[in-house]
């Protein structure tokens, strides 16, 4: 009888150690790499009748945006910089039906145009 107590002990003693662990049912890697982000869409500005359409555009971080110039002359889109600010780009002269496009990497207001057009209040970026 003594022999039956004492396994009975052991059986609930082991039955509470083994209550106290957990095993995790299945591994979690929550590293950034492994994380899938979808792109974000892009966004298009047309060039047409001496104008950017849409002018102003607010889009989030990372956000890629394609000029597309659907006028008969030459356009450039430039970054128009305040003062003590890096330019950030340039087209360079784009025809009838070329683009050109930039990521925006960083929030902030971003002033673009083409200097030919001038005049006129310019077109932006809002980089939240």
């Amino acid at each position: 009888m003594k022999k039956y107590a004492i396994l009975v002990i052991a059986l609930i003693s082991g039955a509470l150690i083994c209550g106290c662990i957990s095993v995790p049912s299945s591994p979690k890697d929550t590293s950034p790499a492994t994380r899938i982000t979808p792109p974000l869409p892009p966004v298009t500005v047309i060039i047409k009748a001496r104008a950017f359409d849409p002018a102003i555009i607010t889009i989030k971080e990372g956000t890629t945006v394609t000029s597309t110039n659907e006028d008969p002359m030459v356009h450039h889109v430039v970054h128009l910089p305040e003062a003590n600010h890096a330019q950030l780009f340039d087209s360079g002269p784009l025809s009838s039906g070329q683009s050109f496009s930039y990521t925006f990497g960083e929030k902030g207001r971003n002033t673009y145009g083409d200097p030919q057009i001038g005049g006129g209040r310019s077109p932006f970026v809002i980089v939240e």
